[in-house]
């Protein structure tokens, strides 16, 4: 396998952001498993657990949004965010992971996005004859994107029905990081054996990921990191994230 030249001033990042609040479970293993796939290309790569971090809540005061300048708007809360959004600024590429709840990803990382909007995308754009609209602050590159979803026992053909975060995730990554979405992963639960029927009201203490997961979550990051390598990455496009019929 080919390895990863350097890329601008050194060596290729790829920053995965865990909204999990079980750090050693399922999303984090798969979480784990791509970046291991970057790094198999030679990519640097680290893993942010927000859950470990101060993310408070959005206040709605809207100073991020009133600065049109900053590559990174200022927020008037004092926490562990603007870190975080470093990181993404110095990032090739990005990997927003989570568990499924209640169809949706966690409450943490709804608050996480909430706060990288105004603070990393400025009311500049223009979408469907509308101005004022979201568009990306980090135009110095495109960064490559992708998400990780970890749900519990709804399989992969009834994901529609289970999976509701994946689309918003991807677009928020790709708004957020000025990319483009090279891929994304649902992992559903699988269990070594037939369970008994007293057994399913545990199913999601019962389930596993499998070698097939571990190994599509490590090719995952293998797509990211050659993306990266080969130039083809894009910026953030409205347009690919519309509905069919719609143009940006």
């Amino acid at each position: 396998m080919e390895s990863m030249p350097d890329h601008g001033e050194g060596i290729v990042k790829v920053l995965a952001i865990n909204a999990t609040y079980r750090p050693k479970q399922t999303t984090s293993q798969l979480t784990q498993s791509a970046l291991n796939g970057a790094a198999s290309l030679g990519a640097q790569t680290e893993m942010v657990l927000l859950q470990e971090l101060d993310i408070q809540y959005c206040r709605n005061c809207l100073t991020c949004y009133q600065d049109l300048e900053s590559d990174i708007a200022p927020c008037s809360i004092a926490d562990d965010a603007r870190g975080v959004l470093e990181k993404i600024k110095q990032a090739d590429g990005v990997i927003l992971a989570s568990p499924v709840h209640s169809g949706f990803v966690t409450g943490l990382m709804t608050a996480f996005i909430e706060r990288a909007c105004f603070t990393m995308v400025r009311p500049t754009g223009r979408m469907l004859g509308m101005q004022g609209c979201p568009e990306p602050r980090l135009i110095d590159k495109a960064r490559a994107v992708a998400t990780i979803v970890s749900a519990g026992m709804i399989p992969p053909e009834l994901r529609q029905y289970c999976d509701l975060g994946t689309p918003w995730l991807l677009e928020a990554a790709a708004l957020i990081a000025n990319g483009s979405p090279v891929g994304d992963m649902y992992a559903c639960g699988l269990f070594p054996r037939q369970l008994k029927n007293e057994e399913w009201s545990k199913a999601f203490l019962l389930r596993e990921l499998t070698a097939g997961q571990l190994q599509e979550a490590f090719d995952l990051g293998v797509k990211m990191a050659t993306a990266i390598r080969d130039g083809q990455v894009k910026p953030y496009d409205p347009a690919a994230f519309l509905p069919p019929g719609l143009g940006a």
